[in-house]
C-alpha cells in the first residue's frame, strides 16, 4: 500500500517530462479523450505555472493542466470551445477571474493511491496563490451510460440526484471532485465526445473563501 506522503507533487520539467506525461494520458483516458504530445506541449509553453505532476518513486503517474479564463455560469461551451481544442493559446486569459482546469489525468495502476487528490489540490492551492475567484473544470460522468443500461434510462440530471449506500453521489468523478470542495453547477449536452458520459459533462465548480 503506497502512502500517500511517498507521491512527490511539483511543477512539471520539460527537459523531462513527455514522454512520461503521454504514458499517463494513454493510461488515463480512452482513445477519443487523450490529448497529443503538441497540446500538452503548448499548455506548458503558454502556462507553464498550472502544469503540475506527481511522481512515485521517481516516475510520474499523475498529470494536470490549466489555464486562467472568466467564469461564465450561463456560458454552454464545450471543452473543445473552453480551452481552444486543448491548446489553450486562444483561450488563456491572464486578467481572468478564474482557474480553468484542463486536464486531470492518473495512471491507470496508481488510481486509489491519492494522485488525484493531489493533482485537484494543486490547481486549488494555485488559484488561491493567483487570487482567483473561482476554479472550475468539466467533469465526465463514466458510469451514466452503463446505469440506464442496467436500470432504464433516466435523465442526466436525476442520475446525478442518486447516492450510494453510503449516501454519497452515486457517479465516481462527480464523488471524487465533491471530496475535492466542487460542487456542480452546470450539465451541459454535448461537451465531448464520450460515450460512457452519453457526451455530458458536469461543471463542477469552487469558490474562493477568500474572495
Amino acid at each position: 500500500m503506497v502512502v500517500e506522503s511517498a507521491l512527490n507533487i511539483s511543477p512539471a520539467n520539460k527537459d523531462d517530462f513527455l514522454d512520461q506525461v503521454m504514458e499517463v494520458e494513454r493510461s488515463a483516458w480512452p482513445p477519443e479523450l487523450q490529448a497529443s504530445k503538441p497540446k500538452f506541449e503548448s499548455r506548458f509553453n503558454i502556462f507553464p505555472e498550472g502544469f503540475f505532476v506527481v511522481r512515485l518513486e521517481g516516475k510520474i503517474k499523475g498529470v494536470t493542466t490549466s489555464q486562467i479564463t472568466a467564469y461564465d455560469r450561463f456560458s454552454n461551451r464545450t471543452w473543445d470551445e473552453t480551452t481552444d481544442n486543448g491548446m489553450i493559446e486562444k483561450t488563456h486569459n491572464p486578467h481572468g477571474n478564474a482557474l480553468y482546469v484542463v486536464s486531470v489525468g492518473v495512471d491507470i495502476n496508481s488510481q486509489g493511491m491519492g494522485v488525484g487528490s493531489k493533482l485537484v489540490q494543486s490547481q486549488i492551492e494555485l488559484a488561491k496563490a493567483w487570487g482567483l475567484k473561482y476554479l472550475f473544470l468539466g467533469a465526465r460522468i463514466p458510469d451514466y451510460d452503463v446505469y440506464c443500461k442496467q436500470n432504464g434510462d433516466v435523465s442526466v440530471e436525476d442520475y446525478l440526484k442518486i447516492k450510494n449506500e453510503k449516501g454519497d453521489t452515486l457517479d465516481p468523478e462527480i464523488r471524487f471532485y465533491q471530496r475535492q470542495g466542487l460542487s456542480p453547477a452546470k450539465i451541459i449536452p454535448n461537451f465531448e465526445p464520450d460515450p460512457q458520459s452519453r457526451d455530458f459533462g458536469v461543471v463542477m465548480l469552487w469558490e474562493n473563501p477568500q474572495k
